[in-house]
């Protein structure tokens, strides 16, 4: 029992004669609450306090009247009977033909209920009331005599009334209300942890910030303060953010989508993030899917098995079965790395062997990095332009004097310097793109330098027609590619945006080999007249090197896209996708055919395991009035859901890296995710509020931030004498 007035928190003098069960004062009161908690975590991790166990015992009591066999209810009673008035009283049980009240059997004692002459009924919290008569009739008056005298006894009713508030989970509040001040102290310090871990500080700096406030007159209290106390709040208020955000997801039954990668750590750490894509209409009145970081796994095994399990047993954590996932999981999106697609025992198709409805999605930028490889296999003189590039960004970024030179070069020459990478390689086709158009735009800078340091095979070649050819036929397609692929990296894209596109993209390559683009255009102008940026050009003429062919180079560009991102098997799911633009209609469809677009609809209800009516007569609404119904917008948001691309775990390891430095590369996995889900996820520091979790963090016994018979931190050392009269002097 805890006390709840307001002096709760403060020791009682002996001698007053108030609160005789408290006279220990607030230890002894602490000490009470302490052992409370940590009793019931080591009888069960579920129960946390005695308002579940009274919720729990009563569900299941009233669940075991459905259980009883024919023979437990009263021999006067008929079936209807028994359902009638099992039905009007829910706290009726029965066994062996005798009667029992629920509530009055888990309550047990009234405690401070009571008033005078009130108690429970013995015979009813134990199940021994039986009916009395000769006959059936005079049996039955005897029970509902008993029904009636028990249903308004003064027990009774303060036994409902205990019920009741033992639902709203009275005795947390009253601990709560008791730890105000607690509360009050420990939420600055978990603000503070808050705020270090998502600006990406050293979590010693913590320690340091705690240090700040209390010189700014802000009571932090006595504990807490250590770096380790900063780590166990992160993980603590991750871990609830976590579970709140999943059983949201759950509750409101929202179709969901996974993202998954697999990369290595600086501390050779083999790890896969997760992403969880949803709209969750329901409680936060989302319109659109979003991707939300939900854990970063350790990997024990790098198999398909290994992934597989540690997926399953990731999202089981967080409260999402296999259940669930066979009816509300849309698609996995990943790269395609053999374990990922393996089509025998890669994790595709694991997953299908569990979920079979599944829609296991090849990111669409790894495609398209796969079919500008493909180009580059087939095209031999692209690998010479790429090599000759890949000369350029060793010669500056293995060399600072060259670096310094070549930015000498470009101030002389009133050029904006741009910095050159590599180009085709593991990096996106955006890169790529960045690499060539900085050579485009330092052209001038480059050959001077060249010059001057007399580097006359790389002036050779760099003022060359053929150089200047490939270098505009390659800006014209590399920037077509690039925006694709940043096109595809948005959180927003959908099938059908995406779909288009890459159909735009490939009929525009279709005509590039008949209309050239504005780049190549200027570099055959430049090969014409001999000069490009004011640089004397000349040709080589070696058919050991000759210029890339734009008509084969935009044709086989052309069919790879097309074999790689339009020609698999989930394609059709865009084909279907498209009767949900308006622009796709017939004119005056409504006045022709009112079926328009029906076997559409039912194929994707059906792929997307919806309601294939209800998305019938959707689809007809929407028909008629040309906006969005009710009823059609399960498919709507269900098509959404379906990442194209698995950018958004690339951008997760980016930050990833940014937390796992050269300096912190021992911090656990777990506390990587933690960190990970603050930052990508958890709300700004103006919108976070830490009440919740202090609760969260007070009711499973952990110590507040003013209990003083706990080890306090180890400050540095400032006894040196000679510092100190320094420090007084600055």
């Amino acid at each position: 029992k805890v006390c709840g007035c307001i002096t709760a928190c403060h020791p009682v003098p002996r001698n007053t004669g108030q609160h005789n069960n408290y006279t220990g004062g607030y230890r002894f009161k602490m000490k009470r609450i302490t052992s409370y908690f940590s009793a019931e975590a080591s009888v069960t991790k579920e129960a946390k306090t005695s308002s579940e166990e009274i919720k729990r015992s009563t569900t299941a009591s009233e669940t075991f009247v459905d259980e009883c066999s024919d023979n437990d209810w009263p021999s006067c009673w008929t079936v209807e009977q028994k359902t009638d008035f099992c039905s009007k009283n829910e706290w009726l049980w029965f066994k062996e033909k005798k009667l029992g009240c629920t509530v009055c059997r888990n309550v047990g004692s009234l405690g401070v209920e009571a008033k005078m002459g009130m108690k429970i009924s013995t015979q009813w919290s134990n199940g021994e009331i039986t009916c009395y008569g000769e006959d059936r009739k005079k049996q039955l008056m005897s029970l509902r005599k008993k029904f009636f005298d028990h249903k308004e006894s003064a027990g009774h009713q303060a036994a409902l009334k205990i019920k009741k508030e033992a639902e709203k989970e009275t005795l947390d509040n009253a601990v709560l209300k008791c730890l105000k001040r607690d509360k009050l102290i420990t939420t600055k310090v978990f603000r503070t942890a808050y705020k270090v871990a998502k600006a990406n500080q050293s979590f010693n700096n913590f320690e340091m910030e705690v240090d700040l406030q209390e010189l700014n007159g802000v009571d932090m209290g006595c504990i807490l303060h250590s770096t380790n106390a900063c780590i166990n709040i992160v993980n603590h208020i991750s871990i609830e953010m976590r579970k709140n955000m999943v059983k949201e997801i759950v509750r409101s039954e929202s179709k969901i989508s996974l993202m998954i990668d697999e990369s290595t750590t600086l501390s050779q750490k083999s790890t896969l993030i997760v992403y969880i894509r949803s709209c969750v209409q329901e409680g936060t009145g989302m319109t659109e899917p979003v991707n939300l970081f939900l854990d970063l796994v350790e990997l024990e095994s790098v198999t398909a098995k290994g992934v597989f399990d540690a997926l399953l047993g990731c999202l089981k954590f967080h409260g999402i079965t296999e259940e669930y996932l066979k009816d509300y999981l849309v698609s996995l999106t990943c790269d395609g790395a053999s374990v990922m697609l393996g089509c025998k025992s890669g994790v595709k198709r694991l997953l299908i062997d569990k979920v079979p409805s599944v829609i296991v999605w090849h990111c669409a930028n790894h495609r398209l990095e796969l079919s500008v490889a493909d180009t580059v296999k087939v095209i031999s003189g692209i690998n010479r332009f790429k090599s000759f590039l890949d000369k350029l960004y060793v010669l500056y970024h293995a060399s600072p004097k060259n670096s310094r030179e070549l930015h000498s070069c470009a101030e002389i020459l009133e050029v904006e310097l741009l910095k050159i990478g590599r180009v085709l390689s593991t990096r996106w086709v955006s890169s790529s793109f960045r690499s060539v158009f900085a050579v485009w735009n330092i052209y001038e800078a480059l050959v001077k330098h060249f010059e001057e340091c007399t580097y006359e095979g790389l002036k050779k070649k760099i003022t060359s027609t053929e150089f200047i050819l490939d270098l505009g036929l390659m800006c014209d397609a590399l920037q077509e590619l690039s925006e694709l692929s940043l096109d595809l990296q948005e959180r927003n894209m959908d099938l059908y945006k995406a779909n288009q596109k890459i159909t735009a993209l490939v009929q525009v390559f279709e005509e590039r080999r008949q209309n050239a683009g504005t780049y190549y255009k200027r570099a055959t102008t430049a090969a014409e007249n001999l000069s490009f940026h004011g640089v004397v050009l000349h040709k080589k003429n070696s058919p050991n090197d000759p210029p890339i062919d734009p008509n084969a180079f935009y044709k086989t560009l052309k069919e790879s896209i097309e074999k790689r991102l339009l020609a698999n098997e989930d394609a059709e799911l865009a084909q279907w996708a498209h009767i949900l633009d308006q622009k796709q209609w017939p004119e005056n469809v409504t006045n022709h055919q009112i079926t328009f677009g029906e076997m559409e609809i039912r194929k994707l209800s059906n792929r997307l395991q919806l309601n294939e009516r209800e998305m019938i007569r959707g689809f007809r609404e929407y028909l008629m009035e040309k906006t969005y119904p009710e009823t059609l917008l399960p498919l709507i948001r269900a098509i959404h859901t379906i990442p194209i691309s698995s950018s958004e775990c690339e951008r997760g390891f980016s930050q990833m890296n940014l937390i796992i430095t050269s300096t912190r590369a021992s911090l656990m996995t777990k506390t990587v995710s933690s960190l990970l889900f603050i930052r990508l996820v958890g709300p700004p520091l103006t919108f976070f509020d830490p009440s919740k979790y202090v609760d969260s963090w007070l009711l499973r016994g952990r110590h507040s931030a003013v209990d003083s018979q706990s080890r306090k931190r180890k400050r540095d050392d400032l006894s040196d004498e000679n510092m100190r009269r320094l420090w007084k002097l600055l």
